[in-house]
């Protein structure tokens, strides 16, 4: 005879592997579609134009864990007219899960001896009532300052932290998908003032318009990318 403890541990044990396969991702969405971002991002936009540099602290290096993380890189030295320099590296990854998710840069800074400091949530806006979600930090050694600003996208969300994005990502889990992610890091180096970081923020603007609107959700989502359309952006 079956006791009354068999069929409350017998559903408990059913109502877990239910849960178990509630949580298991069934749909992987990889929004750049198998080509290369050197294909998406162009060589000039607006007044920037793209020239040679390897002044870059880059967020892998070949056998390294973060080598297994990104699926493409890019890193590329913009210059415009009158204005500061810039430094854009974009880390994809086409499968972010526990094990594969994007590092910050707070992280591959500090793995090579930059003290990070000033690190602040802010937005970069866009176009009327669309903007990203922006961190803004300083890098810096005893030869070297460099101001930051960054973004993320995990699937469709850009989370500012590593709180949000274990939880943004943990959200793509319970809707059974397996996102795909990117790491979008503009910097320079100058003193961290106030019109340093705006300079990073309209470089940032003038990079997105400049990619082709059907090209955009991989580098802010498709729910912006959308919005920036409907507006005719």
């Amino acid at each position: 005879m079956i006791d009354r403890r068999d069929i409350l541990l017998g559903g408990g044990m059913l109502l877990a592997a239910a849960g178990a396969a509630a949580l298991t991702p069934r749909h992987h969405v990889e929004l750049l579609h198998g080509r290369k971002l050197d294909s998406i991002i162009p060589e000039s936009f607006g007044a920037w134009r793209m020239t040679p540099s390897s002044a870059f602290v880059l967020p892998k290096t070949p056998g390294s864990l973060a080598d297994r993380l990104y699926s493409d890189t890019v890193t590329r030295l913009y210059v415009a007219p009158n204005q500061l320099p810039i430094m854009m590296v974009l880390a994809y990854g086409n499968l972010q899960s526990d094990l594969l998710q994007l590092h910050r840069p707070e992280t591959c800074y500090a793995a090579v001896g930059f003290q990070i400091s000033n690190s602040t949530r802010t937005a970069l806006p866009v176009a009327p009532k669309v903007a990203i979600p922006l961190r803004e930090l300083t890098a810096s050694t005893e030869n070297r300052i460099e101001p930051i600003a960054y973004w993320t996208r995990i699937g469709d969300y850009l989370p500012t932290d590593k709180h949000e994005q274990r939880t943004m990502r943990f959200r793509e889990q319970l809707a059974g998908i397996i996102p795909d992610g990117i790491l979008v890091r503009l910097s320079t180096v100058a003193e961290p003032t106030p019109e340093t970081f705006k300079a990073l923020t309209e470089f940032g603007r003038a990079l997105v318009l400049g990619v082709k609107p059907a090209d955009r959700a991989i580098l802010i989502g498709p729910t912006l990318a959308a919005e920036l359309s409907r507006l005719g952006v």
